[in-house]
C-alpha cells in the first residue's frame, strides 16, 4: 500500500560563493536520501549576500583572503589539510583555489527565476559545480545561462531573467529579509513541516547529516503530540 509520507519545507539562505553552503547541501542532500522513503521535501533557497561590494571582474580567491584575514590564514585556507577542505573531501568536494570572488545578484535573480520552474535547488547544484569546481565566471551572463540550460531550463528565459526589474525586486527583498532577521552567517536552515502548525527548527551552519536526520524525525514527531 502507498505510504503516507510527512511533507517537510526546508528554506536555506545562503550566498553562491560560500563554501561552507555547498558543504551543507551536500550534507542535506545525504538527509534528504536517508528519509526519502517517508518524507517528501520542498527546498527554498534564499539570497544572501556574503561580500559586499565585490568588483565585477572579481577577484583573485587567496589575494581576498590575505587582505581579509592576514597570510596564515590564507596559508590554511588553501591547504588540503584544513578544515575546509577536510569537511568537502568527505561529502566529495575538491575546491579549485584559482576561483575568483565574484559579485552574486545575477546567480541569485537566475536562482529565483529557476524556483518558478521546479529547479532550483538542481540549478544551485550546478552553480556550485561550476564555481568551486571549474572557476567559472558565476557573474557572466553566457555563463549563467549555460548553467541554466545545462538542468534544463529556457535559454532565452534564463537570459532575460538577468535584466529582469521583478527577479532583482524579489533579490533585494531576499537580502533585506536575511537581514532583517538577523541572518548574519550561511549557511542558514529552517526546517517545518508543510501545511502542519508546529514548531520551526533553525540550524546555522553545514550541520552534519546525522543533524539533519534526528531535526526532521523529531519535528514529524513533535506534530504527533
Amino acid at each position: 500500500k502507498p505510504v503516507n509520507k510527512t511533507a517537510v519545507v526546508v528554506e536555506i539562505t545562503s550566498d553562491v560563493v560560500c563554501p561552507w553552503c555547498w558543504i551543507g547541501k551536500k550534507r542535506l542532500d545525504l538527509a534528504i536520501e536517508r528519509l526519502k522513503d517517508d518524507f517528501t521535501f520542498h527546498i527554498l533557497w534564499k539570497p544572501f549576500l556574503l561580500i559586499p561590494n565585490v568588483p565585477d571582474e572579481g577577484i583573485l580567491l587567496k589575494d581576498y583572503v590575505l587582505k581579509r584575514f592576514g597570510k596564515s590564514a590564507a596559508e590554511k585556507f588553501s591547504s588540503e589539510s584544513s578544515p575546509l577542505h577536510q569537511n568537502a573531501a568527505e561529502v566529495g568536494i575538491i575546491f579549485n583555489n584559482s576561483r575568483l570572488v565574484l559579485p552574486t545578484k545575477k546567480a541569485h535573480m537566475l536562482l529565483d527565476h529557476a524556483s518558478k520552474h521546479g529547479k532550483q535547488h538542481e540549478l544551485h547544484d550546478a552553480m556550485f559545480r561550476a564555481y568551486y569546481g571549474d572557476a567559472r565566471k558565476i557573474n557572466d551572463d553566457t555563463v549563467l545561462v549555460e548553467i541554466a540550460a545545462s538542468v534544463g531550463l529556457d535559454p532565452e528565459g534564463a537570459r532575460q531573467a538577468l535584466h529582469s526589474s521583478e527577479a532583482e525586486e524579489e533579490y533585494e527583498k531576499g537580502i533585506a529579509w536575511a537581514q532583517s532577521e538577523a541572518i548574519t552567517g550561511v549557511p542558514h536552515f529552517e526546517i517545518y513541516l508543510k501545511d502542519k502548525p508546529g514548531p520551526h527548527q533553525e540550524l546555522s551552519g553545514a550541520q552534519p547529516v546525522d543533524t539533519f536526520v534526528s531535526v526532521i524525525k523529531r519535528l514529524k514527531a513533535s506534530s504527533r503530540i
